[in-house]
């Protein structure tokens, strides 16, 4: 069986790392796809179980120096944790003990005579300082290389530990070999110092990005902290009792307080209010009434409230939509496929190059000729930054991806985040898209308006299954009485009928009230009003012959329609909108919106069809389709990004790479802005990166010596600085 899991990887430190483990799973037998990221080593992996085990997987990967951490997401979510508390507490406790050792090496080689030492005895107290930094600070980059040689793959570690075992190595040899023989140019020196200094700036950097990454997945674990980790639930005695959420089940009722989180997607079962703005990203408490639906992740503003849960643990929509931010974390951008690539092969380049200064220079004779060759050899190995390269995207696409749940659009892949900023065409369903989908009374004409009628209205129409029944419910509710009501009649297609006190009424459209009786002075009105809402659906309450009210029934669009289309617009994204619906009202509905292209009295495979043509008209566009229906499906998967509304239909968030949350489609907007501003940064991060070693390289390998050149110490500065600015340009997606 093929099946498609999430692990983590710990311990990557560059792209170079990225590059190797892909490379080394997917020639694993069995496995037919793998993606590996670096921001928090997200990976994912399709394979058949027949052929391989995770166990397997886990053995490749260990074997290269790293850990693949397996088991279901909360645990590895655990471990994830506890991995980067121990790194970062690592990386601290070896920064300290580098910057003294360096702190040391540097005092007794600069002013040994003024603490009454020989300048032999200041080696040998470098030389011990040197070897604490070697061994016990460094020792991690050794392993990691050395595991990754015998496999022929090459990293940043190897970068740099073949630099600082370069410079300790032949400062031993000079130490012991050359004595205090003095040479006369700069490089007379040893370089302990320099073992020292590499590594304080490589740790420093080291430090400083991963606090910076770790900010790159805040919103991910923001989410994961939504989820309670207990809930009162009634038990047999119908009494509360506090248990895990994992031992919650379909049907238990749930008590949620004020201020508790909901651990479960279920019913209401009474009035509540509740802030769902880290599910949907609206500011505003939504009231729920009983029999209504409540998300998990939302939090009880109001009154108690009791929930009757219908979907539990990974079947939620927080625990759904924290999968989908977690398999979008672990997906690449295009773009960023072509950065792994380049990251292959950079670190063997480097070496070579390395090899060449040391070799040129040393050939090149003059005064310490080799000396030189070895000093620009070890800068050119410290400089060169595979981890900016490699930064450049993914960091990006993690703080992006996270910006955009925390507003309540739910992104499921990198690839759709890259492409919703390419956008040319966004096709949208109407119904439940720009309207609300949801039947509304948009205008009343009374002829005769009493309370005692519209309480009449409300308790026949609760009796029926129409759905523009609940349309009048909700607009006249509040007359609600108990009125009884006798020789309740619903004809399909038509309304409905009763008798109350005596005498007939009858809320339908015209086929069903037959000729109604109006005062002479009220018949202009009528007709006036049937003209006006002549795309809307008339209803007509009548007692006997006798027109008592006129309601127009419409799908209204949504207040922030007009606002989104113009927006898109401004963008330059051409808008479509299609539906099954009358073509008049979906014309009405364009033109109130500022839509030319629309069609109505379309069918599902209409839509697909419709968005295919435009995919294959060859003006290279990039079309997008957001609905909320079963019926958008077809089109939604055709299209080259499918965008759903989290309100309608299961199969069509199912379907879609992108998911808004909310109520509103405005979010369409913010999802398109923030595409093209996390491609900007991407962008930048690529051409720093590049700048950078395209710069850095030639100075490194003395070039331009002697009138411009750097020591190996400062190298590594660059090198460290590189990555902390890639990552902090990323960050700036959050603003």
């Amino acid at each position: 069986m093929r099946i498609k899991e999430t692990y983590s990887i710990t311990g990557m430190a560059c792209a170079g790392c990225v590059a190797h483990v892909q490379d080394a799973i997917s020639k694993l037998k069995g496995v037919s796809y793998v993606e590996v990221t670096l921001v928090e080593g997200r990976t994912v992996v399709e394979y058949d179980t027949d052929l391989i085990i995770p166990e397997e997987i886990k053995r490749v990967v260990d074997a290269m120096g790293y850990r693949l951490l397996l088991g279901d997401p909360k645990t590895r979510e655990r471990e994830q944790k506890r991995f980067e508390r121990r790194n970062l507490m690592s990386i601290r406790i070896r920064l300290v003990v580098t910057v003294c050792m360096s702190v040391l090496m540097m005092l007794v080689g600069m002013k040994h005579d003024a603490l009454g030492m020989d300048h032999h005895t200041a080696q040998i107290i470098q030389a011990v300082a040197a070897t604490v930094v070697y061994f016990f600070c460094a020792w991690g980059y050794h392993v990691r290389t050395l595991k990754q040689m015998r496999t022929l793959s090459f990293t940043m570690d190897t970068l740099i530990s073949m630099s600082i075992s370069v410079a300790y190595f032949f400062s031993l040899y000079r130490l012991f070999s050359l004595g205090d023989e003095t040479l006369s140019s700069v490089f007379r020196y040893s370089y302990f110092d320099v073992v020292g200094m590499i590594m304080s700036f490589v740790l420093l950097g080291k430090l400083l990005e991963e606090q910076a990454k770790s900010r790159t997945t805040d919103s991910l674990r923001r989410l994961i902290d939504l989820t309670p980790q207990t809930a009162m639930v009634m038990g047999d005695r119908g009494e509360y009792e506090e248990i895990a959420i994992e031992d919650i089940k379909i049907g238990d009722r749930v008590l949620i307080r004020k201020g508790d989180r909901v651990p479960v997607d279920g019913v209401s079962e009474g009035h509540g209010t509740f802030d769902e703005s880290s599910i949907t990203g609206e500011s505003l408490p939504v009231e729920r009434m009983s029999g209504t639906p409540v998300l998990s992740g939302s939090v009880c503003v109001g009154a108690p409230v009791v929930v009757m849960a219908h979907k539990v643990g990974a079947d939620t929509v927080l625990s759904r939509i924290i999968e989908t931010v977690r398999q979008a974390q672990a997906s690449k951008a295009p773009i960023q496929r072509i950065a792994d690539k380049v990251s292959g092969v950079f670190v063997p380049v480097i070496l070579g190059l390395s090899f060449l200064a040391f070799i040129v220079w040393g050939l090149a004779g003059g005064e310490d000729a080799w000396l030189h060759g070895l000093y620009f050899g070890i800068t050119t190995l410290v400089i060169a930054c595979p981890c900016a390269l490699g930064l450049a995207t993914p960091t990006a696409i993690t703080v992006a991806i996270g910006a955009a749940s925390e507003k309540g659009i739910l992104i499921r892949d990198a690839v759709a985040l890259e492409l919703l900023g390419k956008v040319t065409d966004i096709v949208f369903d109407k119904t439940g898209t720009l309207t609300s989908g949801l039947p509304t009374v948009s205008s009343v004409l009374w002829t005769v308006e009493t309370d005692e009628y519209k309480s009449l209205l409300v308790s026949a129409e609760k009796h029926s299954s129409h759905p523009l029944s609940g349309a009048l419910i909700r607009s006249f509710g509040k007359y609600q009485k108990d009125l009884h009501i006798i020789d309740f009649v619903e004809t399909p297609g038509k309304g409905i009928s009763f008798v109350f006190n005596g005498e007939e009424y009858r809320v339908g459209n015209k086929g069903l009230v037959g000729e109604i009786v109006c005062k002479p002075h009220e018949e202009p009105s009528v007709k006036e009003f049937e003209q006006r809402h002549s795309l809307s659906t008339l209803v007509y309450y009548t007692r006997g012959n006798r027109l008592l009210g006129l309601f127009a029934i419409e799908d209204e669009v949504l207040a922030d329609a007009s606002k989104t289309i113009s927006e898109l617009k401004a963008a330059g994204v051409r808008v479509h909108i299609l539906s099954g619906d009358r073509t008049e009202r979906v014309e009405k509905i364009a033109s109130q919106l500022g839509v030319d292209s629309f069609r109505g009295n379309v069918l599902p495979e209409d839509k697909k069809t419709y968005v295919d043509d435009l995919r294959g008209d060859g003006q290279k566009r990039i079309v997008a389709m957001i609905g909320d229906g079963i019926n958008d499906s077809p089109a939604l998967a055709s299209a080259d990004v499918s965008i759903a509304v989290a309100t309608g239909a299961d199969v069509a968030m199912d379907v879609a790479m992108v998911t808004i949350m909310g109520a509103t489609v405005e979010s369409v907007v913010q999802a398109v802005h923030l595409s093209r501003r996390t491609s900007k940064i991407i962008k930048q991060n690529f051409f720093w990166a590049f700048v950078y070693n395209l710069t850095a390289l030639p100075i490194a390998a003395g070039l331009f010596y002697p009138a411009l050149f750097i020591s190996p110490m400062w190298a590594a500065g660059a090198m460290a600085a590189s990555s902390v600015c890639v990552v902090m340009n990323s960050l700036r997606i959050k603003r």
